[in-house]
């Protein structure tokens, strides 16, 4: 599903009107019946149920004022409070405010804010801003903004909960923190963008009927759908399906009779130092679960044996160390074994003693295989960012990298308030810099290439946000590229190579998708509260069977 900024909306809005002749007033029309549909949902009855309805000026407005006529011919019994002066209406919002009129419906015309009594009301329709707030919101809005979320009812925002910008997701002071949203034509980008994607509740999309794709050219950015249980923390009513871009690929098709652990690719983990045992671990066994076919971990010779000990399908080999960490005496041995591997995952637990960060220099310049790098792997590339310079880059050797906020900062030379403060540039920033598909962890997590395409990552739970998470997506990021690497290895042609091979991107952003979906179902089990990444391990493949569409 494509995931647009406020003024793509706005472009789209406008050549359905003068392409397609749809009246905008129709749209409009269209967009408060999918706002009543959520309040149905929520409400059932609605006969002789208190509504309020907060509308302002604009657009947004106009779509509160369809949904106040509709839940007054539903028996329900409705407020108007209107932040702005009836004067002030135009276009398609004064026609529909003009019936709400003829029809006798209650309208408080309240300029200067609604006043401080508290409401009765059992439901909320929050119509006061839509897509255009770009700064910090006048005195109006902000105490009707106040007495909203006061009054501690059911709130349903139109498009954006007030006050979160659409295109950055943030909220300038207050905004309305609603329980569910209904937003319009495709998701917009300050509905996956903190802090104001905490303000939208369950997030609904409807098409308003019409056909959006039609005039869209090539998403830039889009959302990573799957199919499944909704999140426990979020409601989703979704009707595309990202899964159908690998229906014909080796990744989601039935294994063939004849298979052999060689078709699905060997992932070689080079990871771990004295103490850290778990990490390396735990990235093998979610490559293994993932589907690989083979997985190896190359580790410091002291605690190798403890890695060998927690693993019994994976394979263990140990590395020169100095001082309980690898060092540029392992580089040889990583060579030669790397000549077997399909894709490497490197960094997990490797620390950022000097040796260790030399070894990851080399490994990143003169190893042409694609490569996985988290962890300590991106500390030591931020100290020495020139040297994915000195790979070949090319789709045969692709670097994937898998920050989290404060990794991201290390590697932009800037602050986590900044990464955290423009998500989309920050990851597009990251993958140009580095020529590498870029994956920047988080609550919607974003995948980015150098091109500039994104994937927003919609699965996933706050339960997730514990140790070994990353460790364990990156072994699942490892195991998707191996699989799909691995049956084209022989090809020589390199057009018929990329035909053969998925986009590397799309490769990533499911195995993203597949790391939250396993959480999901993980905390569907046991709750959110004490989730571990072993849970979600163990979760994989029944994960990857609903994504086949097995039962």
């Amino acid at each position: 599903m494509r995931v647009v900024t406020a003024a793509e909306m706005r472009a789209l809005d406008r050549r359905a009107v003068e392409n397609f002749g749809i009246p905008g007033v129709v749209l409009m029309e269209n967009a408060g019946r999918a706002v009543m549909e959520a309040v149905k949902r929520r409400c059932g009855s609605l006969y002789g149920k208190r509504a309020d309805v907060y509308c302002g000026a604009g657009n947004n407005g106009g779509d509160g004022f369809v949904v106040a006529r509709l839940l007054h011919l539903s028996g329900a019994r409705v407020s108007v409070i209107l932040i702005a002066a009836r004067d002030a209406l135009k276009g398609d919002a004064r026609v529909h405010f003009h019936v709400l009129e003829t029809l006798g419906i209650r309208i408080v015309e309240a300029p200067q804010g609604p006043e401080n009594e508290a409401s009765n009301a059992e439901i909320i329709i929050d119509a006061l801003l839509g897509t255009g707030i770009q700064n910090a919101l006048r005195s109006p809005y902000a105490r009707a903004i106040t007495r909203i979320n006061g009054a501690g009812r059911p709130v349903i925002s139109v498009d954006i909960p007030s006050g979160v910008n659409a295109d950055t997701g943030e909220t300038h002071g207050e905004a309305v923190r609603a329980t569910e949203t209904v937003t319009f034509g495709y998701p917009k980008l300050g509905h996956y963008l903190f802090p104001g994607a905490h303000c939208v509740g369950s997030l609904f999309v409807d098409r308003i009927g019409f056909d959006w794709d039609i005039l869209s050219e090539d998403a830039r950015i889009e959302l990573v759908v799957l199919p499944g249980i909704p999140s426990i923390s979020e409601g989703r009513a979704w009707g595309e399906d990202y899964v159908r871009r690998f229906a014909d690929t080796r990744l989601l098709k039935p294994r063939p009779p004849n298979s052999n652990k060689g078709d699905f690719g060997h992932v070689v983990v080079v990871a771990g130092s004295a103490g850290m045992a778990g990490a390396p671990a735990m990235v093998a066994r979610s490559a293994q679960r993932s589907g690989a076919g083979l997985v190896t971990v190359l580790s410091p010779k002291g605690v190798q044996p403890t890695i060998a000990s927690k693993l019994d399908e994976q394979m263990t080999l140990p590395l020169p160390e100095e001082e309980g960490a690898v060092s540029l005496l392992a580089f040889d041995k990583i060579q030669e074994y790397a000549n077997r591997a399909t894709v490497l995952c490197v960094g997990p637990g490797l620390t950022t003693a000097e040796g260790a960060t030399a070894l990851v220099h080399r490994i990143i310049a003169e190893i042409e295989k694609p490569l996985v790098l988290d962890a300590d792997g991106l500390n030591a590339l931020a100290k020495n960012p020139t040297c994915a310079a000195k790979r070949k880059g090319n789709m045969r050797t692709p670097l994937i990298l898998t920050p989290h906020p404060g990794e991201a900062a290390r590697l932009l030379a800037t602050s986590i308030q900044a990464v955290e403060a423009d998500r989309i540039a920050s990851v597009r920033e990251l993958a140009k810099r580095y020529g590498a598909i870029v994956v920047l962890k988080g609550r919607y997590t974003v995948v980015a290439d150098p091109e500039g395409r994104v994937r927003i990552n919609s699965t996933g739970n706050p339960g997730m946000a514990t140790g070994g998470m990353g460790d364990t997506l990156t072994g699942i990021v490892g195991a998707l590229l191996s699989q799909d690497l691995a049956p084209a290895r022989d090809i020589t042609d390199e057009e018929a190579y990329r035909s053969a091979i998925a986009d590397p991107l799309d490769v990533v952003a499911l195995a993203v998708a597949l790391h939250g979906f396993a959480g999901d179902l993980a905390a569907h089990s046991i709750g959110e509260t004490g989730l571990l990444a072993g849970d979600v391990i163990d979760c994989l493949p029944a994960a990857l069977r609903r994504l086949k569409g097995e039962r």
